[in-house]
C-alpha cells in the first residue's frame, strides 16, 4: 500500500523557455515525511516529464497506490482534474486527494467543481497525509483534521477543522530528492540567471510563512502570516549533505524573504562562504541593508530578487505591499555599490482596480530608472484566497474563474481590473517589456556582465526565448 504524488503539467505554451522550473520541493518534504512514518511513495511531475494516458495509467497500475494526492496550485487544478478522472475511471478504489494554495483557498469550491477529488487536504500537508493514509486503510476518514471530503451518506462535503502546523521544522526530514530524474530540469533555468545546464543547483527553503499583507499573495493560505524558521544548524546541515553528496555549486533560497532573520541569515551565509558556494535569494527592499548586502555578497550571493510590484506610492499602498519607492530605490542602489552580480526587480500592471494610466507611467519610469539587471512584469492575478481575488469581486470585475488563465506569465486574463481595460494593460505591459529588453544600452550591459562561454550561451538562449515567444505571441 503507497501513494502516488502527481505535480501536473501547467496550460502554457512549449516555446517559453523565460519560465523558471523548479524541483518540487513541497513534494519532497511529502515524501521524506512519508517514508518516516514507513509509507512507499512514488512521484511523476509532468513539470518536466512529457505525459501521455496510457503511460500515466500504466505507471498508476504498477504502482498500485491506495492514494493518488495531486498537488496543485491555481494553473495545475484543472489537468489536476482531468489526471483525477482519469484515475477514477479506470481505479475507482483509489482515493483521490487533491492539496495546494488552490484548493487550500476554497475547499468546498474545489470539491463541487471537480467531482472526482475525493479529498482537498488544506494546510499543511506532511501530518494530515499521515493519518489520511491511516484512515483510509480503515475505511475511516471522518477524524481526520485538515481535511475537506463527501460523506458517506447523502454526499454532503464536510469542512473538518484545520490541523496545527509543524512548530519545530528540523523535525521535517530533508526534502527528498530522488523521486525524479534532476536531469530532467534542466531544460529551463531554476531562477532567472541561473541553469543546471551550467552547474549544479538546489533549491533550498529556510523558513515557512510570510509576514506581510500584499493582496495579491496567497501563501498565507497554507502556512499564515506565522513565519517558522528552520534553525541555522539544519539548514547547513542539509547544504553540507548537498555539497558532498550531489556537488551542489549554487543555492537557490526559495523562502519569500531571506534576510527576514539575521541570526538563521548570517550562519548560513558564513558556512557557504567558507564551502565557496553560490546563492541566489529573495527579499524585500525594506528589510536589506548595508550590512546585509555586504555578508551576502561577500559569501557568494549572485542575484537578489526585489518584489517591487509598482512605482506609485498610491499603488503601494493600495496593494498593502509595506514599502515606499525611496526604499526600492535605496535597496538597488546599496545592492550595486556592493557589486551584486545580478539584481532582479518584479513589477505589475493591472494590479489594483485603482490603477491609473498615470500610475501605470510611474512604474515605467521607476524601471528604467532602476535599470535591473533582470525584470519580470506581469499581469496581477487574482488567486483564490487573496483579497484581491475579494475586491474584484465585490466590484464585478471577476464574474468567470477559468483557473486556465491564471498563469502568472503569458496570461491571457478574462477578468478585468477596473479604470484601465484589460487589451490596454497587455498592450502596455508588452510595451513596457519590448522597450526595455530591446535596447541597446540593456543588451550591451547584459553581454559586459556575462562574459563566460557558459554565461553568454545561456543568455544568448534566453534572447531567443524572448523573441521567439514575442512573435509568437
Amino acid at each position: 500500500m503507497s501513494i502516488l504524488l502527481v505535480r501536473p503539467m501547467t496550460p502554457r505554451t512549449s516555446h517559453t523557455g523565460l519560465v523558471s522550473v523548479q524541483y518540487p520541493i513541497n513534494i519532497g518534504y511529502l515524501v521524506s515525511y512519508l517514508k518516516k512514518a514507513g509509507i512507499e511513495c512514488t512521484v511523476r511531475d509532468f513539470e518536466v516529464e512529457s505525459f501521455s494516458e496510457m503511460a500515466f495509467l500504466e505507471s498508476v497500475r504498477k504502482a498500485m497506490p491506495s492514494i493518488i494526492g495531486f498537488s496543485c496550485m491555481t494553473p495545475h487544478i484543472k489537468n489536476g482534474a482531468k489526471l483525477s478522472r482519469l484515475v477514477k475511471r479506470h481505479f475507482p478504489d483509489i482515493l483521490t486527494v487533491v492539496g495546494g494554495v488552490h484548493a487550500s483557498a476554497i475547499p468546498e469550491q474545489t470539491l463541487r467543481e471537480f467531482p472526482h477529488f475525493d479529498v482537498v487536504v488544506h494546510g499543511e500537508g506532511e501530518r494530515t497525509l499521515v493519518e489520511l493514509y491511516h484512515g483510509w486503510l480503515n475505511r475511516n476518514i471522518e477524524n481526520v483534521s485538515g481535511i475537506a471530503y463527501r460523506s458517506k451518506e447523502g454526499g454532503n462535503i464536510q469542512i473538518n477543522p484545520p490541523r496545527p502546523m509543524i512548530r519545530n521544522l528540523d523535525e521535517i526530514p530533508f526534502p527528498d530528492r530522488d523521486l525524479v530524474d534532476i536531469r530532467r530540469y534542466r531544460t529551463s533555468h531554476v531562477s532567472r540567471g541561473f541553469s543546471r545546464k551550467t552547474k549544479n543547483i538546489a533549491e533550498i527553503i529556510c523558513s515557512r510563512g510570510c509576514p506581510y499583507e500584499c493582496i495579491f499573495c496567497a501563501s498565507k493560505v497554507v502556512h499564515s502570516r506565522k513565519v517558522r524558521f528552520r534553525s541555522p544548524e539544519n539548514i547547513i546541515a542539509e547544504m553540507e549533505y548537498l555539497i558532498n553528496a550531489r556537488y551542489i555549486a549554487h543555492f537557490s533560497f526559495l523562502d519569500d524573504t531571506f534576510t527576514l532573520r539575521k541570526d538563521i541569515m548570517i550562519p548560513v551565509c558564513e558556512y557557504m562562504r567558507k564551502r565557496r558556494v553560490s546563492f541566489d535569494a529573495y527579499t524585500r527592499v525594506n528589510d536589506i541593508d548595508e550590512e546585509k548586502i555586504s555578508i551576502m555578497v561577500s559569501s557568494g550571493c549572485k542575484k537578489i530578487s526585489f518584489g517591487v510590484e509598482s512605482g506609485s506610492p498610491k499603488v503601494l499602498k493600495l496593494l498593502k505591499k509595506g514599502i515606499t519607492v525611496e526604499q526600492v530605490e535605496h535597496a538597488v542602489a546599496i545592492s550595486r555599490n556592493a557589486e551584486l552580480h545580478t539584481i532582479e526587480t518584479t513589477f505589475m500592471v493591472g494590479c489594483h482596480p485603482d490603477e491609473t494610466l498615470k500610475d501605470i507611467e510611474m512604474t515605467k519610469k521607476l524601471i528604467h530608472k532602476l535599470k535591473p539587471d533582470i525584470l519580470a512584469v506581469n499581469i496581477s492575478i487574482p488567486y483564490p484566497g487573496t483579497e484581491l481575488n475579494r475586491i474584484l469581486k465585490s466590484k464585478g470585475l471577476l464574474t468567470r474563474e477559468n483557473w486556465d488563465e491564471f498563469v502568472l506569465f503569458f496570461s491571457n486574463p478574462s477578468w478585468e481590473l477596473g479604470e484601465v481595460p484589460m487589451d490596454e494593460i497587455k498592450r502596455i505591459m508588452r510595451n513596457i517589456t519590448d522597450g526595455y529588453f530591446l535596447r541597446p544600452s540593456f543588451i550591451l550591459r547584459t553581454l559586459l556582465r556575462n562574459a563566460s562561454p557558459e554565461d553568454l550561451k545561456y543568455w544568448f538562449s534566453l534572447g531567443y526565448s524572448f523573441l521567439k515567444t514575442r512573435f509568437m505571441r
